[in-house]
């Protein structure tokens, strides 16, 4: 059986070996845990950036950098390929672990493979795929401007059954590269978390890829955050390949894309500043890409819905 944990903990030993290089710093934590700043002090950068995707994925896929032109100006984009969708994206990428009491606001959220190691309360995604992990080392990443405390740390290693120097915590505020280039590299499983939510079984995706924009980064975390979900929501595509009758492919491409949903058009940091700051009074159907193209390889045909709203991102990163 693949172990994502123990494919990730490959990629972690790369970062150990050369910190300085990859602009990140290492810290151990009172009880043995090791932090991983990849942007809160830390400089971070590009290659940063693409360890902390490659991470998150489990080590199950692999991630490359491409143009993207936006009127007179040329912004990079990512572009994340994933054989092993169901391990790399939904056991592994989405950031499904809500850690500290249940219900608790702003509680920090941990995405990566340990989340596949969570005995004591695995998160509900798991409930949709046939995939646990075991292994004695694990690792999670967690998107956030705050210290990593040790109670946190303590609270994820007992949830692995894990000892506590066996765990790595990788994490980025928003405002970091590193995160905006591993938020952009989410665009697929942006994508993979509507299928169930719109009735489509996930277990039919057999690869996938995707691309998106990644964002003018700027220093305020709310606007950070704000430019971030956009590049996902107006600026990112995705390619699945499915083995799916084409009547269920051909119904749900069209409701999984952020058009269809009624908050769309505006710039993410609006929308949320209507929400009362709140995630959850959110629309969840407006946490989709802005194109899906699905190839069901079964009849051959391909079915796309969304578009790129060059409107919006022009909003959202240079201003009205």
């Amino acid at each position: 059986m693949i172990s994502i944990n123990r494919e990730a903990m490959k990629i972690v030993r790369r970062i150990l070996g050369s910190p300085e290089t990859l602009g990140v710093e290492v810290a151990r934590l009172r009880n043995g845990a090791t932090v991983i700043d990849m942007g809160q002090r830390a400089p971070g950068g590009w290659l940063a950036g693409k360890y902390y995707t490659l991470v998150t994925l489990g080590g199950l896929g692999d991630v490359g950098f491409e143009p993207f032109p936006l009127d007179d100006t040329i912004l990079p984009a990512v572009r994340v390929v994933v054989d092993r969708p169901m391990e790399a994206c939904v056991a592994s990428q989405i950031a499904g672990w809500q850690l500290g009491p249940p219900g608790t606001r702003d509680a920090p959220i941990a995405a990566g493979p340990a989340r596949a190691l969570n005995r004591a309360n695995p998160d509900h995604y798991f409930g949709l795929i046939d995939y646990r992990d075991r292994h004695h080392e694990g690792v999670v990443a967690i998107q956030t401007a705050e210290p990593i405390s040790e109670k946190v740390a303590d609270e994820i290693a007992t949830a692995c059954e894990l000892a506590p120097e066996n765990l790595y915590i990788l994490v980025a505020p928003n405002s970091s590269l590193v995160c905006a280039i591993q938020v952009s590299a989410r665009i697929v499983e942006q994508t993979l978390h509507r299928l169930p939510e719109e009735g489509f079984d996930l277990k039919a995706v057999r690869f996938a890829q995707g691309y998106c924009v990644i964002p003018p980064l700027i220093r305020n975390e709310l606007a950070a955050m704000g430019r971030i979900n956009d590049a996902l929501l107006y600026g990112g595509a995705t390619t699945l390949y499915v083995e799916a009758e084409d009547e269920a492919v051909a119904d749900v491409v069209k409701r999984i894309t952020s058009s269809a949903s009624r908050a769309y058009g505006r710039p993410f940091i609006e929308i949320f500043e209507d929400a009362g700051r709140d995630f959850y009074q959110i629309p969840v159907d407006l946490h989709s890409p802005a194109v899906v193209h699905i190839n069901n390889l079964t009849t051959g045909r391909t079915y796309s819905a969304g578009e790129i709203n060059y409107d919006v991102l022009r909003r959202s990163f240079f201003g009205p």
